[in-house]
């Protein structure tokens, strides 16, 4: 909901005022679970945590999209994602470490801790150059942003989370009951994509920006693909760590390349509206891929869901063919990144 609704206030309003919103939003309400006295509570608190990381969200990408330079645009967005890589890393490790030595109540302070940081941060953000114009053009009337290659590029997002739904539901009961992996086994994944994304993610998105955004995002979804299959048949550890870690980069680079293309694809007055609405209704993918690996769970058998996430995270790359060919192109001369006004 906050993806979706957002985006058109960050047209009106710049992308810079709703990242310190996002990141204040989130950092309160995490000092709130801390101390909810109830399950209710919890749950309300939860929701208004998850308002402000999805204003966040639209609002950072946003907020890049205005201040990169624009030939490099592909570099800055995989940097993002690394550091968003490294938290979630770092993240579970110190939360788990606290809530055994202290309580589970801590976690969440040092969460709304950290997010105060970030919110002070993020008071040193330059606005972009020009965004007073933006503004301005905001609020004029103007023609439909919503072409071919929005919807494309929305078909590739909508496919990649479809993966992602199939995965989650399938990947750890496929691992412990079929190949009898312990829990630490089936958690050290995450550790490995996180060390992919960080290291070599950033690489490939200097790369993209260097020989094309949409070539290296379908050349992306291939490993990502062949991550199910290594599980499927059950090839040695060593295999399944090495294709963890070139999915860990490879998911960067395709959501670095895809950030890029759809910065390209759509005028800057109006980018916040359909980077919202994109990311909104491809969420409904994951709901898609859980829903879908469930089904074939019950119906077939549970690598079937496996299967369905590799064939859709091939089929997120693949649709990108049809992107027109100005959208692939992208600007050779470097824009000025940002002025403080």
């Amino acid at each position: 909901a906050a993806q979706f609704g957002s985006g058109f206030l960050m047209d009106r309003f710049g992308s810079r005022r709703f990242v310190l919103v996002g990141t204040g939003v989130y950092a309160s309400a995490n000092a709130l679970i801390a101390t909810a006295p109830t399950a209710l509570a919890l749950i309300g608190y939860r929701g208004l945590a998850g308002l402000g990381g999805g204003v966040n969200m639209v609002a950072t990408r946003l907020y890049v999209s205005h201040t990169a330079d624009p030939a490099r645009l592909a570099f800055f967005n995989s940097i993002l994602s690394a550091a968003a890589s490294a938290g979630s890393v770092l993240g579970p490790a110190l939360g788990g470490l606290v809530a055994v030595s202290a309580d589970l109540r801590t976690p969440f302070m040092i969460v709304a801790g950290t997010s105060a940081l970030a919110f002070v941060g993020a008071l040193f953000l330059p606005r972009p150059r020009g965004e007073h114009e933006r503004e301005r053009a905001a609020a004029a009337p103007s023609g439909s942003v919503w072409t071919r290659s929005v919807f494309v590029l929305l078909a590739a997002n909508l496919l990649l989370l479809i993966g992602f739904g199939g995965w989650i539901t399938s990947y750890a009961p496929f691992a412990t009951e079929r190949l009898g992996w312990t829990t630490f086994d089936v958690g050290i994944i995450f550790t490995v994509f996180g060390i992919g994304d960080i290291t070599l993610g950033p690489w490939l998105g200097h790369l993209a920006d260097r020989t094309g955004r949409r070539r290296m995002a379908m050349l992306a979804s291939i490993p990502i693909c062949l991550f199910g299959f290594v599980l499927v048949f059950a090839l040695p550890k060593p295999f399944f760590y090495a294709i963890s870690f070139i999915t860990g980069a490879s998911l960067t680079a395709f959501n670095a390349s895809w950030f890029a293309l759809l910065t390209t694809a759509v005028p800057g007055r109006q980018r916040g509206r359909v980077f919202g609405v994109v990311s909104a209704v491809a969420q409904a993918g994951t709901i898609i891929g859980a829903m879908g690996a469930s089904a074939l769970w019950q119906a077939v058998d549970i690598s079937a869901g496996l299967i369905l996430a590799s064939f859709a995270a091939l089929g997120a790359g693949m649709v990108l063919a049809l992107l027109p060919r100005e959208v692939q192109a992208f600007p050779v001369a470097a824009a000025a990144p940002a002025s403080a006004d």
